[in-house]
């Protein structure tokens, strides 16, 4: 038996270092399984945060000018809090180191403790903070938890889109105050970014404003989109004909007679939310089969400059300096697929976890 956890410790080094300070209370042999729900949320934190991140930028002008007088712009932190903020409550919700304190609670105490999932105090999110954060909070006046506050009401001041709402107010509360992050206005906002870039990419900027417009009125004749979208109606009809052939809007008719004439029909031009996301979801997969194909065609394509590189040395003709080149392109074009495959995947994770019924 030693033997066999000798040659797991061989396999599998830092799985045991990782798990080595648990040997005290953790039998041998025992079985562990993988918190995928914790991991989930964890890739959820670390996608909003860089969303948040991207919406609020750093103002290089105002953090000039406040270098100069000693302080220092609020939303350069803004990514790093919330990042914070969500692995907290993923922690709080997911882990089970309350089932390990084995201690009883009435019913009225769990349903407490359930909705209180995703609230937090600034003091509990300090333990989660970036290293330059912390360190940047602390050297302020007033101390870490008293600036970390601050910046969370800052925060919560912000509109477009929310990121943070004040649950009990600040000022004068023990602790900080008590603040929850906006997760699903802020996989909404993530949603509708991803709808208006791919429908500009496939169809231009003025099917983009349409698609918003229908979104946002419901029911619209094509005159009344061409006043709203400014544009001519010809040229409205004919992206709205084009929308409505690849799925992302829908015509209904609605016939004022019997006879169903046509001349007298009015129709109406709409957006049905389901139908969108799912073209949506069904063009995003699409994207990501065939940049892996693509992937698999490259590598199949480069094996030869592969297989040089492996025996670099010792071959005359891998000192060709074209061949260099050569595979060097080809290494970049590898990284350039890598890259957009992983963006295409975040982008289906944040919809996928759009659709949870557990998305709090």
């Amino acid at each position: 038996e030693e033997d066999d956890d000798d040659d797991d410790k061989d396999l599998h080094p830092e799985i045991h270092d990782k798990l080595k300070k648990h040997r005290k209370i953790i039998p041998k042999g025992s079985v562990y399984r993988v918190n995928t729900d914790c991991f989930h949320a964890s890739l959820r934190a670390m996608l909003l945060s860089r969303l948040v991140t991207e919406m609020y930028p750093e103002d290089k002008r105002k953090s000039k000018s406040n270098s100069d007088d000693g302080a220092e712009h609020f939303t350069r932190h803004i990514g790093s809090v919330t990042l914070a903020a969500l692995r907290y409550a993923s922690f709080e919700q997911h882990s089970p180191h309350n089932l390990l304190e084995d201690k009883e609670e009435s019913e009225e105490e769990k349903h407490h403790r359930i909705a209180e999932y995703g609230m937090f105090c600034p003091t509990d999110t300090i333990p989660y903070l970036s290293a330059e954060t912390s360190k940047t909070l602390k050297a302020k006046v007033g101390g870490l938890s008293s600036n970390l506050s601050t910046l969370l009401v800052q925060m919560s001041n912000l509109q477009y889109p929310t990121i943070v709402t004040e649950v009990e107010d600040a000022l004068g509360h023990p602790k900080g105050g008590k603040f929850e992050i906006c997760t699903r206005q802020l996989l909404h906002c993530f949603r509708d970014r991803i709808v208006h870039r791919m429908l500009t990419s496939h169809h231009g900027l003025a099917a983009a404003r349409i698609v918003s417009i229908l979104q946002m009125k419901g029911h619209c004749e094509s005159d009344t989109i061409a006043d709203d979208a400014l544009m001519p109606a010809k040229e409205a009809r004919e992206i709205l004909h084009k929308l409505h052939k690849t799925g992302y809007v829908d015509l209904c008719d609605m016939h004022l007679t019997k006879t169903h004439n046509s001349g007298t029909a009015i129709y109406l031009w709409e957006v049905k939310q389901d139908r969108l996301y799912k073209n949506v979801m069904r063009n995003l997969c699409t994207v990501l089969l065939n940049l892996r194909l693509r992937r698999m065609h490259e590598v199949e394509a480069g094996s030869e400059w592969m297989s040089r590189a492996k025996d670099e040395g010792q071959s005359e003709e891998n000192e060709n300096e074209e061949d260099k080149k050569r595979y060097l392109a080809f290494c970049t074009g590898l990284q350039r697929l890598d890259s957009a495959i992983l963006q295409v995947d975040e982008t289906l994770i944040l919809i996928v976890l759009l659709s949870s019924p557990t998305l709090k």
